[in-house]
């Protein structure tokens, strides 16, 4: 008995095959952290690095999480040209800055008073299911989401930072 396990087609990871872009279809597996005084903009992008989304996170409520992701897809000149705007516009209070490299956002977290980011900044591959990597977490930031000029008193107490 012949096996028609050749005649399947195979299966191409979509950022793989320019050809055949959906922008439904493909995964983002890298992200970079910038910040400004009014915002976290978290820039993913897929493995090529052929298409960005955008996560805004609003950093002026103290103990609210407003969270907006733009969209568009964009393409790598169209996102370099983003950040470029995004920092000029940003000039006076003080630009647009790189936070971190990350692998993932692991969670949101609220203790007393501010939210938390928990990003996955290292990881290993430990395994694969049908084709697909899985990773374990080897190292993790928090980093606090408000900027520290809307945070009160209770943000920066023992019991908080404990």
């Amino acid at each position: 008995m012949k096996s028609n396990s050749s005649k399947l087609p195979q299966k191409v990871h979509p950022s793989n095959d320019p050809s055949e872009f959906n922008p439904l279809s493909y995964s983002l597996e890298k992200f970079r952290l910038y910040e400004t005084r009014a915002r976290f903009y978290l820039i993913g992008s897929d493995r090529n690095k052929q298409f960005f989304r955008v996560l805004k996170i609003d950093r002026m409520e103290p103990s609210d999480l407003n969270i907006s992701e733009d969209p568009v897809v964009y393409p790598p000149q169209e996102v370099k040209s983003l950040l470029q705007r995004i920092a000029e516009g940003n000039r006076a209070t003080g630009g647009l800055n790189f936070v971190a490299k990350v692998y993932g956002i692991a969670g949101c977290i609220k203790f007393l008073e501010s939210y938390y980011l928990v990003l996955v900044t290292k990881r290993r591959q430990i395994g694969s299911i049908c084709g697909h990597a899985i990773y374990s977490i080897d190292e993790s930031q928090i980093i606090t989401i408000p900027h520290v000029s809307v945070q009160t008193d209770v943000a920066h107490s023992k019991t908080e930072l404990r």
